[in-house]
């Protein structure tokens, strides 16, 4: 056995409340939410735009474009990617009903990709967007250039909200990690049930030091979704008004060896547990707490955080947000994008944790509010189940400092991610059983 681990005490904030739903009224239409985004988003990009361009060009309203026949002004709006190779209902009515068979796709960008700019009234198709392909719909942002006539309008340049203020990060003085890990896929636990048992030693100290870490000064485990069960490889997109996530006696067992897991980690360790597209939650996006009837036995444990997706949270200070990942692989299908990390800076750049949705990621219909709009900016952003562990710091225009990190999926990778809050360094922890 070994000796009593007294874990470092640290300060803790769940910051999620936006994410949390008072009521399922699906009643409402989609149209709002994206009204809402661009209300919302349109005093960051004024900013945006005073910081890049001064008060050289006019800024108009879209609707009042040929009434104002000015030369060059800037536009705020949303863009909307027009793609022909986007999954549709109507197409698979068309399929199902043998008029035309359609292509098995997992990426659907294409040459004939067109983009448009709308506000709340008016849309124009637009010429000259740089880096088109690496841009997806929903994205709010500012655009300079000049009216062609016949609902066109040909781009000069561009800004985005771009990083929001960030608050100051603390000086702490010794070294305290937050683990990191997704993606655990106990629906089949034989592919990774040792390096299971070897992640969870290590947490519990059994294993001693690792990569000259103390395991005291391991202060909570954040686990990003998917731990019943992972996305299954070449998944077809596919749309429909009922989604469920059955679970066969497989899957019952499954949750049932996580509520194990749980038990076990969440008598030595704070644990904040992040549902999945893949698991026993809601499908749209944000996803509620995993249900307390699940975990029969370790929900006696206070130490046991069930937590929605998206998630932000504050650790001694320092701001963390993330998701299970689902925001960054729908960018990866809709645009040229190939590595998340990018898609995730990204995200900053756009100042929105999930831009495609609702157009290709399910999400509630909020009319008033868009809780995935990034209001402050992190010290830290991650995305969960992810092919391969990923990170770097990016800084923002006015000195704002993130770590971006990519969670690879535990059951095929065996790695977690060990991050520092002292000075943001984060590295793979590797529990092979080779």
């Amino acid at each position: 056995m070994p000796d009593t681990i007294v874990r470092t005490s640290t300060t803790y904030k769940n910051l999620s409340g936006r994410f949390s739903r008072q009521n399922d009224d699906y009643n409402n239409q989609y149209y709002k939410i994206y009204n809402v985004r661009l209300s919302l988003m349109n005093k960051y990009l004024l900013d945006a735009i005073k910081k890049k361009w001064g008060d050289r060009y006019p800024v108009c309203k879209l609707y009042k474009l040929a009434e104002e026949e000015e030369d060059v002004c800037v536009v705020i709006g949303t863009l909307f990617k027009d793609q022909k190779l986007k999954p549709s209902v109507l197409k698979q009515l068309a399929e199902s009903a043998q008029l035309m068979p359609q292509p098995i796709l997992n990426h659907y960008t294409d040459d004939s990709d067109v983009f448009y700019i709308e506000d709340e009234l008016q849309r124009f198709q637009l010429e000259g967007l740089p880096n088109g392909k690496r841009l997806v719909t929903g994205i709010t942002c500012a655009l300079l250039g000049r009216d062609k006539g016949n609902g066109k309008f040909s781009v000069i340049d561009y800004t985005y909200a771009d990083f929001r203020p960030q608050i100051e990060k603390p000086l702490l003085e010794n070294d305290t990690f937050v683990v990191l890990v997704s993606g655990l896929d106990l629906f089949h636990l034989e592919k990774s049930s040792l390096s299971l048992r070897l992640f969870s030693n290590w947490l519990s100290g059994y294993l001693g030091d690792i990569n000259c870490v103390n395991t005291a000064d391991i202060v909570r485990l954040i686990i990003a979704g998917n731990s019943v069960k992972t996305s299954s490889e070449n998944e077809q997109v596919n749309f429909t008004m009922n989604v469920n996530i059955n679970l066969n006696n497989d899957g019952i067992e499954a949750v049932k060896t996580l509520d194990s897991f749980l038990f076990e980690l969440c008598q030595v360790l704070n644990v904040d547990l992040m549902p999945g597209c893949k698991d026993p939650s809601n499908f749209v996006l944000p996803q509620k707490c995993f249900h307390h009837c699940l975990f029969p036995k370790s929900i006696m444990y206070k130490t046991l955080n069930r937590v929605t997706n998206p998630y932000e949270c504050e650790i001694n200070g320092v701001r963390i947000l993330g998701t299970s990942g689902e925001p960054i692989s729908d960018i990866l299908k809709y645009s040229d994008i190939t590595e998340p990390i990018e898609a995730l800076e990204n995200c900053l750049k756009w100042n929105h944790l999930a831009p495609t949705a609702p157009d290709t990621l399910s999400c509630y219909p909020y009319y008033d509010n868009d809780p995935f709009i990034i209001g402050d900016c992190p010290h830290v952003v991650f995305c969960g189940n992810q092919e391969k562990f990923d990170t770097k710091i990016v800084e923002g225009a006015d000195g704002q400092i993130v770590r971006l990190i990519c969670i690879p999926e535990f059951s095929t990778s065996f790695t977690a991610c060990l991050l520092n809050l002292k000075n943001l360094d984060c590295v793979p922890v590797v529990f092979s059983a080779d």
